[in-house]
């Protein structure tokens, strides 16, 4: 190839050039590139010339950097100003975080912190039976359950928990461990939002412990003091290794008060066991259930050992259209449902469709069972109904399912 046909088509091959200089020869080349023109200098213009008669315009690039051949002059211009421009968008839309993130803090500083001791409190609830005080329980964290001593129980009947609200429901024993003293007691209706949790920490390392007594209404607080952990005598005369020695004196109606520490976590139950003594029985006296007993005791749990589930009672299908929901093709008599008049499809008409419960969307036959099963038996829920090309509302109250019939 002559050098002529090598600089018309082929000027990426010299590095110099972004565009093909159609029709140049090699004269005007050594022309161009002799004539003292600074590349450099002249990377962001462009360069015409006059060549026999007619103006030619040549745009140059600059010279290739060690990463490769530079690109277009233009092109390589408006880069570099994305790269100045993108810094300073970034700090923009960082500016703007930051300035969201501060007004947030302020409006969340303007709020009055809630006392940890205060929040427990509310998952404290007290034990009756026939109206008056045996005990106190904690409702589980995010189950409703009550963890509670199990000797304020007797034979477990009649049993009923007050929860800080004041309102009252029955419970039973759902499971116990004599060893332990503990016992789970599980509400017969309903479901309390707030419960607690376990503290990952040592509690004796911790300052500020509190548990709690009988009151009316919410349970009253009191500091507790543990002394130590030390070995003591359960049921039969067995061994319990580790229980917390308390320090404070507590009566009987205090039995099964959780003991927190100062973010409100539970590290021990109030039970009872035997103290060791040199001569003669033992004595009972109030001890602190370690958190990992009380791990060992909900894990024990048999899988019966749940709250009743609300029951709506209808059977229905998903269904996709301008309006989304579920179609009621049947109603069960005497459910939830059938008491709140939603109708079922039949031959002449098609049945309700179920759009939402509680204001929350439902688009199938799941998202309806879980918006059931968060609310507990006896809790009103209120259905979004689409009924012939109308909206309504129902109002209904949850029952528990119906027990299967025996074979």
């Amino acid at each position: 190839m002559s050098s002529s046909s090598r600089y018309s088509h082929g000027v990426r091959r010299s590095n110099l050039f972004s565009l093909p200089l159609l029709g140049l020869t090699t004269t005007f080349l050594c022309t161009l590139l002799t004539s003292g023109v600074s590349l450099a200098e002249e990377a962001k213009k462009d360069l015409t010339f006059t060549w026999k008669g007619k103006r030619v315009r040549v745009v140059v690039a600059p010279p290739a950097d060690s990463k490769g051949d530079a690109p277009h002059a233009l092109a390589d211009d408006d880069k570099k100003k994305g790269k100045k421009e993108k810094p300073e968008a970034e700090k923009a839309e960082k500016a703007e975080k930051a300035e969201k993130a501060e007004g947030k803090e302020d409006k969340d500083a303007d709020k009055p912190k809630e006392d940890p001791t205060e929040r427990a409190r509310r998952g404290v609830v007290s034990i009756e039976r026939a109206g008056e005080v045996i005990g106190l329980g904690t409702v589980l964290g995010e189950d409703g359950r009550i963890l509670t001593a199990l000797s304020p129980l007797s034979d477990g009947n009649n049993l009923a928990i007050r929860y800080p609200d004041g309102s009252a429901v029955k419970a039973k024993v759902g499971h116990s461990n004599r060893l332990w003293d503990m016992a789970m007691l599980v509400p017969q209706v309903g479901k309390w939002p707030e419960g607690l949790s376990a503290s990952t920490r040592d509690p004796l390392q911790q300052k500020g412990l509190k548990s709690f007594s009988p009151g009316k209404g919410k349970a009253q607080v009191a500091p507790i003091a543990l002394k130590g952990r030390k070995n003591f005598l359960g049921a039969d005369e067995q061994a319990l290794q580790g229980f917390f020695e308390i320090g404070s004196k507590l009566g009987a109606k205090e039995l099964g008060s959780p003991v927190v520490d100062e973010q409100g976590n539970v590290v021990a139950m109030v039970g009872r066991a035997c103290m060791p003594v040199e001569k003669g029985p033992c004595l009972p006296s109030p001890v602190g259930v370690p958190v990992p007993v009380i791990r060992q005791f909900l894990a024990s749990a048999p899988p019966s050992t749940v709250r009743p589930a609300p029951w709506l009672g209808i059977r229905g299908v998903a269904e996709k259209g301008a309006v989304s929901g579920v179609r009621v093709l049947g109603v069960q008599p005497e459910s939830p449902a059938d008491e709140a008049g939603i109708k079922a499809a039949s031959d002449k008409v098609p049945g309700d469709l179920i759009v939402a419960v509680d204001d929350h969307p439902v688009g199938s036959p799941e998202d309806l069972s879980r918006a059931i099963l968060s609310k507990g038996v006896g809790e009103r829920a209120k259905v979004l109904l689409f009924r012939q090309g109308k909206f309504q509302e129902s109002s209904l109250v949850l029952q528990p399912a119906p027990s299967a019939p025996k074979k």
